[in-house]
């Protein structure tokens, strides 16, 4: 096993502890879903992967078959694997699970420019220079940055219409980073 696949797999079964499993609320954007997994990303896995003949539906997808789509859509093409930090990495992989990527992102970007007082343009995207600056925080200073991630993730998560139904279980879930 490599560090990397080492490292998706501490992350999955941290992020897959939070996850629920099927849910099909119509009053829910993004519904259903099957451990964070939605019909869209199923549908452009099936289509970057007709070979393996998944499901078209999240409703039956399978354990293996849901941790193939993490580790492919949500670790790899995210470039989580670049990020050294793990606590940071983790972080970041566990909101792009729960929530939008490019919105988790532009909280991340949001965050670096206040913590290193950088100039890192907030388009959302997990480029070269987000990464670099994720990877040049100092050891001694990632308990800080955390602190400034958690705040701003937390006010998104307030400002979400079903802060009152789930606000406890994502406060949860944000304060284990």
């Amino acid at each position: 096993m490599t560090p990397r696949t080492d490292q998706f797999q501490t992350f999955n079964i941290k992020t897959r502890q939070s996850e629920g499993g099927y849910i099909d609320n119509p009053k829910h954007i993004d519904q259903p879903t099957n451990s964070g997994i939605t019909e869209p990303t199923l549908k452009q896995y099936n289509q970057m992967h007709p070979d393996l003949h998944f499901p078209r539906t999240v409703k039956n997808l399978t354990s293996d078959q849901i941790d193939k789509i993490y580790h492919e859509l949500f670790f790899q093409n995210r470039k989580i694997h670049e990020i050294k930090n793990h606590r940071i990495a983790y972080a970041i992989y566990d909101m792009g699970v729960m929530s939008n990527f490019k919105n988790v992102i532009k909280i991340v970007q949001s965050a670096l420019n206040e913590f290193m007082s950088t100039h890192i343009t907030v388009d959302g995207i997990l480029g070269r220079e987000t990464v670099c600056a994720l990877n040049n925080i100092p050891n001694d200073n990632i308990d800080i940055f955390m602190d400034k991630l958690k705040s701003r993730r937390m006010k998104y998560l307030r400002g979400l219409k079903d802060w009152d139904k789930y606000g406890r279980g994502w406060t949860s879930r944000t304060n284990k980073y």
